[in-house]
C-alpha cells in the first residue's frame, strides 16, 4: 500500500508541479517574459523539458512493470489527515526521475545566474554609458548658453506677443547691457592673453639670452684653462731655461780655460810646425839639388854613351873583344837601374810634397779659421744646446 501511494504520487503531473513549485521557484517562462532579449534561454529550458518529457512517456513502455505497479489500487481508502499535522514528505531517494529533474533544475539555476550576471553588466555599462551622456549635455548647454545669439533668442520668445513695449524695452536693455558687459568680459580676455603672449615672448628672449651667456661662460672657463696651462707651460720654460743659462755659464767658462790651454799649446805648436816647415824646406831643397845633380850626371853619362861609336865584332879575336866590352854594358845596366830608381824617388817625394802641402794647408786654414772665431767671439763646444724648444705636453 505504502508502494502504491509513493509511486501514484510521482507519476500525478500535479504532483510534479507541485514540487517544482514547492521550492519556491520562479516559472520556466519568467525570463522571457521580464527581459524578450534573453527569450533564447527560456527557449532552451523548454527544449530540455520537452526531451526529458519524451524520455518519461518512452521509458512505461520498456518497463510494463512499473506502469501496473503505478496503477491506482481501487480498495485503498482514503486517509483522511489531521488539519495541524504535516502530511508526510515522500522519499524520492529511490525515485529514478529526481536526478533528471535535479539536473535540470541546476542548468536552470545556472541559466539565471549566467542571465542576471550579464543583465548587471549590461546595467552598468549603461549606467556609465548614462553618465557620460549627462556630463556631456550639461557641458553642451553651457556652451550653447555661453555661445546662444542674444537676437535670436528674444525673437524665439514665445511670449512676445504677450509681452508689452516696456517689458520689450527692458529686455532689449537688460540684453545690451549683458552684451556690453560680455563684450568687455571677452576684451579683457583678449588684453590678458595678449599680456600672456608677452610675458612668454619676453621669457623665450631671456632663456634665449642666458642660453648665449651659458655658452659665453663656458667657452671663457675653456680660455682660462688653456691660459692657465700656458702660464704652467711658460713657468716650466722659464724655469729650464734658466737652468740651461746656469750650465751655458758653466760650459762658457770651462770652454774659455780650454781655449786658453789650447792657445797655449797652439802657440808651441807653431813655433814647432815654424821649425818643421824650415827644416822640410831645407831638406827639400837639398834633396832637390842633390836629384838636380844627379840628373845631369844621368843624362851626361848617357850622352856620352849615345854618342861613342858602335864596336867591331871580329869572330877571330871575340874573346878579348868580349872582355873589353863587358864592363860597359854592366856599367849602363846599372846605370839604368839607378835611373830608374831616381825617377822613382823623386815622383814618390813628388806626391808626398803634394799632400804634405794639402795637409800643410788645411791645417792653417783650421787655424785661422778659430782664431778669427775666438776673435770674433765665436766659441765651438763638443755639445750642443737647443734653445727654444718647445716642450712636450
Amino acid at each position: 500500500m505504502k508502494a502504491s501511494k509513493k509511486t501514484k504520487s510521482v507519476s500525478n503531473p500535479a504532483a510534479i508541479k507541485l514540487q517544482k513549485d514547492g521550492n519556491n521557484l520562479p516559472s520556466h517562462d519568467a525570463l522571457s517574459q521580464i527581459l524578450p532579449k534573453y527569450s533564447y534561454l527560456s527557449k532552451a529550458v523548454d527544449a530540455e523539458l520537452q526531451g526529458a518529457a519524451q524520455q518519461e512517456q518512452e521509458r512505461p513502455a520498456e518497463r510494463p512493470e512499473t506502469t501496473q505497479a503505478n496503477k491506482p489500487n481501487i480498495n485503498h481508502t482514503y486517509q483522511v489527515h489531521h488539519p495541524h499535522k504535516r502530511p508526510p514528505l515522500h522519499n524520492f531517494e529511490d525515485d529514478p526521475h529526481m536526478a533528471e529533474i535535479t539536473v535540470l533544475q541546476t542548468k536552470e539555476v545556472e541559466n539565471y545566474r549566467s542571465a542576471m550576471s550579464r543583465m548587471a553588466e549590461d546595467i552598468i555599462a549603461l549606467r556609465t554609458q548614462v553618465v557620460t551622456l549627462e556630463a556631456e549635455n550639461s557641458q553642451l548647454r553651457i556652451d550653447l548658453s555661453l555661445h546662444q545669439d542674444l537676437g535670436r533668442d528674444l525673437l524665439d520668445d514665445t511670449d512676445i506677443d504677450v509681452m508689452t513695449k516696456a517689458e520689450i524695452a527692458d529686455r532689449i536693455a537688460s540684453l545690451k547691457f549683458k552684451l556690453a558687459s560680455e563684450t568687455s568680459k571677452a576684451a579683457l580676455q583678449r588684453d590678458r592673453i595678449q599680456q600672456l603672449q608677452n610675458d612668454l615672448i619676453k621669457k623665450n628672449d631671456s632663456e634665449k639670452e642666458l642660453l648665449k651667456l651659458q655658452r659665453v661662460h663656458q667657452q671663457q672657463q675653456e680660455d682660462q684653462k688653456y691660459q692657465q696651462s700656458r702660464l704652467a707651460k711658460m713657468a716650466t720654460l722659464e724655469a729650464t731655461v734658466k737652468q740651461q743659462e746656469k750650465t751655458i755659464e758653466k760650459m762658457e767658462k770651462a770652454l774659455d780655460s780650454k781655449l786658453r790651454e789650447k792657445n797655449k799649446h797652439s802657440g808651441d805648436k807653431k813655433l814647432v810646425v815654424k821649425k818643421q816647415r824650415g827644416e822640410t824646406d831645407h831638406i827639400k831643397e837639398e834633396i832637390e839639388s842633390a836629384l838636380a845633380a844627379e840628373n845631369t850626371r844621368l843624362r851626361e853619362e848617357l850622352d856620352r854613351i849615345r854618342q861613342q861609336p858602335a864596336p867591331v865584332i871580329i869572330h877571330q879575336s871575340a874573346q878579348p873583344l868580349k872582355t873589353k866590352d863587358a864592363l860597359p854594358l854592366k856599367e849602363r845596366l846599372s846605370l839604368l837601374n839607378k835611373l830608374d830608381k831616381a825617377e822613382a824617388r823623386v815622383q814618390t817625394l813628388e806626391t808626398q810634397l803634394e799632400e804634405n802641402s794639402k795637409l800643410w794647408g788645411r791645417q792653417k786654414q783650421e787655424m785661422l779659421t778659430k782664431l778669427m772665431e775666438h776673435r770674433h767671439g765665436f766659441v765651438r763646444t763638443s755639445t750642443t744646446i737647443l734653445h727654444n724648444v718647445p716642450s712636450v705636453s
